[in-house]
């Protein structure tokens, strides 16, 4: 299924589609606006240059993969991590992108990564891989909240009602939810209720993640 966005400009829908007709129905509108543009499902902001024609705009969209539709990844642990200083290069294979950082750990669980096959970097590789993988329930409503919280606080962050509308988001409270959102634009609050209703559906067992 083909990702769907909207653009919006000043807090109103202006085209709802592909990428492609985005632009082609902005564009006939006025050549002079630069509307924020988001996928929805995962409300991720996709950033397009608007100046030019169509044609140039077309040309110059950003190539997006699964990732940037309504994707459910999410990380099962969070580290604390400092850059290391730079390093000059050294023989040896290529990195292939590796960056190298600091996790503190507890001693018990370096004595049980230097235990695992491999060692500690491949063992927190795999283990980071598999949880991007296979999120927990709790992590795909977590990551789901604060995206839509994110897609509200951008449009509607200076509305009446913002605040208590996230408040309501995260406690997963619809009456309070709906409250709070009924004087914002139908035609954009109806892709913030929809997302609710998915994330409250998951909440109350109705749906499985996906």
């Amino acid at each position: 299924m083909s990702v769907q966005y909207i653009a919006v400009h000043h807090k109103k829908l202006l085209a709802q589609g592909s990428l492609e007709t985005l632009v082609n129905t902005v564009k006939a509108i006025s050549n002079d606006i630069e509307p924020l543009v988001f996928a929805l499902g995962s409300f991720k902001r996709i950033e397009i240059n608007w100046h030019g024609d169509a044609a140039s705009v077309l040309a110059g969209l950003p190539q997006l993969g699964d990732s940037d539709s309504a994707s459910t990844e999410t990380s099962a642990a969070t580290a604390e991590t400092t850059q290391e200083p730079f390093a000059p290069k050294k023989r040896g294979r290529p990195k292939l992108g590796v960056t190298s950082k600091e996790v503190t750990l507890l001693p018990r669980h370096w004595e049980w990564l230097a235990s695992q096959r491999g060692g500690a970097s491949v063992t927190l590789r795999r283990l980071i891989d598999e949880a991007r993988k296979n999120p927990t329930i709790e992590e795909v409503i977590s990551l789901k909240q604060q995206r839509l919280d994110g897609f509200m606080g951008l449009l509607f962050g200076d509305e009446a009602g913002y605040e208590e509308a996230s408040r309501a988001l995260f406690r997963n409270s619809r009456v309070s939810f709906e409250a709070a959102i009924a004087g914002w634009p139908d035609d954009l609050t109806v892709f913030v209720q929809e997302a609710f209703d998915e994330i409250a559906a998951l909440h109350n067992g109705e749906i499985e993640k996906h």
